[in-house]
């Protein structure tokens, strides 16, 4: 089954290059750079044909919540995403979004991984509780975003190389951040070493799932 759902994918990634490339055409012809990816139908039905794959896997596997969250959520393609998946509240849902891009270059079991990454998200009630933090002008996108991900990504396996984990913020912000703590717990530690970091002038980028633009979402 592997073998088939890795051509699958490849043959997707294909095709999401293609919209890509497509567009960017439109662009330089019609000399509009607000032209947006025009994401065809038969590409939505084959993609979140292989996410159903994926969603089958979860639902089989002994932490099956996951597979049934994912079933109750909407989902979207957002090719302008700067991580392979993102999450926000549509609606009366929750909606679960990926970029094509991003996600098809995950193996199976970093797609299951970042897929339980957003639920874990929601269920955190992180998107709420962000959006109040963020509010109180005290906090920065970027260390909001670092100390979501830092909490749900100690619970995961198979994350991506490029994943925000506790090791990885301890040593690129040099901090001794503690196991299994709050978000707020992570937050404030973080924020006081970027605002350090920003008086010394001596701060670097880190590429988040969340922008200042976009309502806030995971990574």
């Amino acid at each position: 089954m592997e073998t088939y759902f890795n051509k699958q994918k490849d043959e997707l990634y294909n095709k999401a290059i293609e919209l890509v490339e497509n567009a960017t055409q439109v662009r330089l012809e019609s000399e509009d750079k607000d032209i947006e990816i025009e994401v065809t139908d038969d590409f939505k039905r084959d993609f979140f044909s292989l996410i159903d794959k994926v969603n089958f896997n979860l639902m089989e596997d002994e932490e099956n919540f996951y597979g049934y969250f994912l079933f109750q959520m909407n989902r979207d393609i957002k090719f302008d995403m700067s991580s392979p998946s993102g999450v926000n509240f549509k609606g009366a849902k929750y909606v679960i979004y990926f970029n094509p891009l991003l996600f098809l270059k995950l193996d199976i079991k970093q797609m299951e991984t970042t897929i339980k990454h957003e639920i874990l998200h929601v269920i955190s009630l992180h998107l709420v509780r962000a959006k109040e933090l963020k509010d109180t002008g005290k906090y920065s996108t970027l260390a909001i975003n670092l100390a979501m991900d830092v909490v749900v990504n100690q619970y995961l396996n198979y994350l991506p190389p490029y994943s925000a984990t506790l090791e990885w913020v301890n040593v690129n912000y040099n901090l001794k951040l503690e196991p299994y703590q709050t978000f707020e717990y992570y937050l404030k530690k973080i924020q006081i070493e970027l605002d350090l970091q920003e008086e010394n002038e001596d701060g670097e980028e880190h590429d988040t799932n969340i922008s200042d633009e976009e309502d806030l979402q995971n990574n």
